[in-house]
Formats: structure tokens, sequence, C-alpha cells
């Protein structure tokens, strides 16, 4: 009913403020006296008599009476005799279409303290159609702005009134004259919304979007490396099928004339002779490594190898599980993340608390999820380092090991780097189009992801694709990996030694960090006031730093080692043994995942229950996936077994890497072109992160059997020895 009553009270404001351009005066003012009696005729029939209600319904007409009119005949800013500038409307039709397309205060203007932020976009279609030479669409962002001490002379009922709040964020679209310049922008608002409120914002920008959408000479090189990328992709696609064709035509010659020779034995000599000479053709004819680096795009030999789910006896078939889901896991936490980072959300306040309810930890804890890829990792490199010393009798191919590792990661990742980077930028546009998508530090520190080095500089709110900080760090334990692979080659299980030493070496560096910096147990908590460290402290000290992140890498790698060493007997446990196990490890998982619910409904931990939580979570969920992987390896998996080792999981487990550079793309993009803030609730997310995994998956797919297997089939070429 209160909401009935304050709509009426904009829809009469707005029809005074139209008035005010002297267009249809008398009919608008007919209509604003029939508004504001409709408006009374509702409060009359709807609302009950009460004296209770009805000093309630006082309180309500006192702000709408006086308030929201003020505020709206204030605005728009350009319209007030005392702020004439360059961002002034113009005084024709075209000023009145800016006026229109510009952002007005709608209702929730009283819940703002449920709300949480106060957000106008206005048109920005609108906006665009009336000319870029004409006009052009400002976003101004005010954050943590206090707002007290109504103005006496244009609200002296309420001025008395303790009103005072602060407003955690107020985005305003303006559509304004193109001489308007930002500068010029936030000034006039700000002196204009001084005439109502004292109007006091701790942090204030103003993003125009440019009118220059030409592709810059960067970006047209990185069009025609995509284009050349897939004319290298068709070339070797119809070489490759029609070279079998020719293949099978000869085929088919041969056996009929072979069928009516006399000499049947003869016959097929001469066939396989020619079959080789056709493959000699293909392969050899040209220069030998250029075709096939060449063949090494082709669809016909990499989307076999994708959809391939052969098992040999020797495949750990569980990991392809654990990956997918872990990867399903972490666009789930992203597709929630990314709408509360950048804000487009019309009930903001109850999606900050929906790390209240008990069944929304398992989005909050997504973060385990990453220590899961930590953990595939070192389990990988261990076995398969081990595996292969076997063959070559403790050998270790130190150049080899490194080159596979940049050369298996970097050309995929320069690919998705410089689409972000140069591409991104013009698949699409909106009123928050340029808030969203922010690439600016990639200008300077673009390099910082090649050299795998962007986790210790510049600092994480200056990352180029920030989520890529896992690369880095995981590349970094990886050429580390050889000081505990050579020991547990060679001394077996006393070559664990260093490994567990370097296990509480990352215990002690953790438990300082946090403890010196009072960090609570949970990350999300840094919105709440504490003494503590920062957000950005606890992101640069621990969250992406290798050091830091260690243990489940520490904890695969020993589980990798016992499942590569031969010489190991395999341990056997007896059926309640197996159930213990399982019980054990449920029970760190479901702890470290719904552990910090109370805490997060307003149950504080003391800092060291907090140092406890942040120093051994990590470890213990790697331990949860250490207990799965030999449980599955070894015959007690059960309908777990069955579950992750799924033939379905195969593909999807080799798109991992593509998707997990892309997914942020998808959604930035989707985002960014919003037109207006949305109403978000599970419903709705659910609906999201359906349409963002099946998208992230296709985009893949073609970087994928583009890059990456095109990549891998080069480094066979040259290298032609066992892959780690």
């Amino acid at each position: 009913k209160v909401s009935v009553c304050i709509l009426f009270q904009f829809a009469v404001a707005k029809a005074f403020h139209v008035a005010a351009l002297g267009t249809y005066t008398t009919i608008l003012a007919v209509t604003s006296f029939a508004m504001r009696l409709l408006f009374y005729l509702v409060v009359l029939l709807c609302l009950p008599s009460t004296a209770d209600t009805r000093r309630h319904v006082d309180d309500v007409l006192l702000v709408a009476e006086q308030l929201i009119p003020q505020l709206l005949c204030h605005y728009p800013l350009p319209f007030s005799q005392n702020n004439r500038n360059l961002c002034q409307f113009p005084q024709d039709g075209a000023g009145l279409k800016m006026f229109d397309a510009s952002g007005k205060p709608g209702s929730n203007l009283l819940q703002v303290k449920q709300v949480g932020m106060w957000q106008w976009l206005g048109d920005y279609d609108e906006c665009q159609d009336i000319g870029h030479d004409v006009a052009q669409y400002c976003l101004l962002e005010a954050r943590n702005t206090v707002i007290h001490s109504f103005n006496s002379t244009l609200l002296p009922k309420i001025s008395k009134a303790n009103t005072t709040f602060v407003l955690p964020y107020l985005r305003w679209g303006f559509c304004v004259s193109r001489r308007c310049n930002a500068s010029t922008l936030t000034a006039t608002v700000t002196s204009s919304l001084s005439e109502i409120v004292a109007f006091n914002p701790n942090y204030t920008t103003v993003t125009c979007q440019p009118t220059d959408t030409h592709y810059n000479p960067t970006a047209i090189f990185v069009i025609f490396l995509c284009c050349f990328i897939g004319f290298l992709v068709l070339l070797a696609t119809v070489v490759d099928y029609f070279g079998d064709c020719v293949e099978t035509r000869c085929t088919l010659i041969q056996g009929t004339e072979s069928s009516s020779s006399p000499s049947s034995s003869d016959s097929h000599e001469e066939n396989v002779t020619m079959l080789g000479s056709i493959n000699g053709l293909r392969r050899k004819s040209f220069p030998g490594v250029l075709l096939q680096m060449l063949l090494s795009f082709s669809l016909v030999q990499n989307i076999p190898k994708l959809l391939d789910t052969t098992v040999t006896a020797k495949s750990i078939t569980c990991l392809h599980g654990i990956r997918t889901l872990s990867m399903m896991w972490v666009i789930l936490g992203h597709c929630y993340f990314f709408y509360e980072v950048f804000l487009n959300i019309a009930n903001l306040q109850e999606v900050l608390e929906y790390p209240l309810q008990f069944a929304f930890q398992a989005v909050c804890n997504a973060f385990s999820a990453v220590d899961s890829f930590f953990f595939l990792s070192g389990l990988l490199v261990m076995y398969l380092s081990l595996k292969q010393m076997d063959v070559t009798a403790g050998h270790f191919p130190w150049i080899k090991f490194y080159v596979h590792r940049f050369w298996r990661l970097t050309p995929t990742y320069a690919v998705g780097l410089l689409i972000f980077w140069q591409l991104l930028r013009y698949f699409a546009d909106g009123p928050l189009w340029m808030t969203v998508y922010n690439n600016k530090f990639c200008d300077d520190y673009w390099w910082t992801n090649l050299l795998y080095i962007n986790n210790f500089y510049p600092s994480y709110d200056k990352l180029c694709m920030g989520w890529t900080w896992f690369l880095a760090a995981d590349t970094q334990m990886y050429v580390l990996s050889p000081l505990l692979i050579l020991p547990a080659y060679l001394f077996n299980v006393l070559g664990l030694i260093p490994l567990v030493l370097e296990l509480i070496a990352v215990f002690v560096v953790i438990v300082v960090i946090v403890s010196i910096k009072e960090f609570p147990a949970n990350i999300l908590q840094f919105r709440k006031s504490h003494s503590g460290g920062t957000t950005l402290e606890y992101e640069n000290m621990v969250y992406i730093k290798f050091y830091t992140r260690a243990a489940p890498y520490l904890i695969g790698m020993a589980l990798g080692c016992y499942l590569a060493r031969r010489d190991v007997p395999n341990v056997k446990f007896s059926k309640v043994w197996a159930l213990g196990g399982w019980i054990l490890a449920s029970a760190f998982g479901v702890t470290i995942v719904y552990g910090l619910y109370d805490y997060n409904n307003g149950h504080h931990y003391s800092q060291g229950a907090s140092s406890l939580y942040l120093t051994f979570s990590s470890c213990l969920w790697g331990v949860c996936l250490a207990w799965v992987v030999y449980a599955c390896t070894s015959g007690y998996g059960g309908i777990v077994d069955t579950i992750l080792s799924w033939q379905g999981w195969f593909p999807l487990s080799r798109l991992t890497y593509s998707a997990y550079l892309l997914h942020p793309l998808i959604l930035i993009v989707y985002i960014g072109s919003m037109r207006q803030t949305v109403f978000v609730d599970n419903l709705h997310m659910a609906y999201f992160f359906v349409s963002v995994t099946g998208l992230s998956y296709v985009f893949a797919a073609i970087l994928s059997l583009c890059v990456e297997y095109p990549m891998a089939g080069i480094e066979k070429t040259f290298l032609r020895t066992v892959r780690v």
C-alpha cells in the first residue's frame, strides 16, 4: 500500500516536471490534478482507519509529499536555473528525448537499507538513437555516500528529523549533450543534489560511453589471427578428409582388380604398395614436418580425440568426474560472484543475505573447487612423472618437462587473453558495459600473464584477467615439483620426507600471516567491519600465492607417488574400515563446506579458530579427495566411482582448461549488456547457471579444437616422447 502511494507521487512529480518544459501545460496540469486525487482515493479506500495506521500514513505522506517531489523537481540537473552549463539539455526535441532517456528515481527509495543502493539507469538505447554527434550516455557511480541534514528551506517539515544514513552505492545514468564531460557532470550532480541533501560521496566516477567503435590495429590483428587459425583448421580438415577418400577409392579399385586377376596374392601386394605410396604422398611428398603440423589442425583427427571414451587398465577414470564437477562448481560460484561484484541487482541486500542460508554454503565455499584443481595437478604431475621415469630407467627430461608445460598452456592462454583484451569490447554495449568490462590493466600487465607471475605482480586489484592467478600459482608449483619428484623416485617412502616438511612450512606461513593480519574465517565477511586486514591484503598475501595454496597440491603428489610405485604393496581394507574411511572423508568435506554456517549468521569465531580454519581447510579438502581417488582405484568406490567414472564426463573433462579461460568472458558479456537491473533469486540463477555452463563448454570446444589440440599435435611432431 505504501508503494502504491509513492508510485502515484512519482507520477505526479514527473508530470509537474515535464510541464516545466512548456509542453502541453494545460493537459499535464489537469492530469496531475487527477492523479493526485486518485492517489488520495487509493489511500482512503485501501488503508484501514486505525489511529496507528493513520499516523503511519501521515509519516509516509510526509516523505512522499516533500522529499520525493523535491528530488524529482531538482532533477534533471541541467534544468536547474542555477546550474546552466555544457551539460544542460537543449531546449528542443532532442533535449526532451535526452531527459526521457536519463534515469529517474523509481520505487524503493525508502527501502535503501533493504535494497542497499539506488540505481537509475535510464534508457540507454533511446539515448543512442538520438545520435552520437548530439548525445552521449554517461553513468555516474558514487560509493558510501553520506546523506543527512535535509535542506530546511526545501523540506522544512522533515529537516529536523534524524534522517542520516549511508547509501552504499548510487548508480545514475544520464543522457547528456556531447559537449558535456565527466568532470562537469560530476560537479553538476553534486551541486544539484546538495540543494536537497548533504550529498557527500567518498568515491565518485563518471563513465561516458565512447563514440569511436572502430577496430584498432591490434584488434584487427587479433581478428586476422583468428581467421588464419580458422583457415588452417578448414584446410587441414579438407586435406585429411579427402586424403582418406582417395585411399578408400583406391582400395576399392585395387580390390576389384585383384578379384578378377589370375594372381590374387600379387594383386594384393600391389594394392598394399599403392596404398603405401598414397600415404607417402600425404605424409612425405610435402616437407614432412610442415604437413604433420598442418594436419594437427584437422578436425578429422581432433574431434575423435575429444570424444574418445576408451578406458585402459591404467586409467584413473574417476579424475574425469572430479575435474568436470569442480569446473561446474567454479562456474556456479562465479555466476553469483559476478552479479554481486557488478551490482546489477535490484534486490542487492537480499542477495547479500544468501550466505545466511544453510544450502547456500556450497556456493559460498566454491573456493574448495579451486583446491580440487590444485590436488589434481599435484597428483598427475607426480604419477605421470614417476611412470615415465620407470620407462626411462630414472632419466628425468628436465628441458622437455618445462617446455611441455609452457607449450601446453601458453598458446591457448594467449588466444584467450587477446580475445579478452582486444576483442571483447566490441562484443556488447549497454549502460553498464564500460563498468563491467574493464581491461585497462591489460595494457600495462599483459606480459605478467604470459610469464605466469601475475599472482606476484601486479596486485590482485590490477590483474589482467583476474581469474588467471590460478595458472600462475599452479605453474610455479609445477616448476618446483621436480624437487619432490626425484626424491620420491630414488627413496620411495623416505623420499616423501621433503614433501611432509614443505607441507608443515605451508601451515606455518599461513598461521603467521592470518594471525598477524587477523583475517576472518570467511573472506566473504570482509564486507562487515573488523579490526584485521582488508580484503585486498588477504587476496594478495594468502589467496593467490602458491606457497599458501600448496597444501592440496602436496596431498595430490603424495597420492600420486603411492599410486605410481609398483613395489609398494596395495593396502587392503575390510568393508568396515572402508566404510569408516568414507564416513571420515565425508565428515571432513561437510565440515569444510558447511562449517561456516554459524559464523556467517553472526556467531563469530575467535581469531585462533579462524586461523585454524584458514590453515587446514584446504589440506583437509585435499585429504577428502585423496580418499575418494584411492577408494575408486582400489575397489571401494561403489556408486561414487560409478558416477565419477561415467564416460560422459570424459569429453567435458578435456574441455576444462578452455572452459576455465572462457566462462568469465561469457558472464561479462551477458551482465555488461543488460539494460536494467535484475531481480535475482535461486530460480533465476538456476537458469543462468545452466545457460552459462552450456555456452562455456560450446566455446571451449571451439577453442580446444582450433588451438589446444593442434598445439598438442605440433608438440608431438617435435618432441616424439612420452608426455608428462
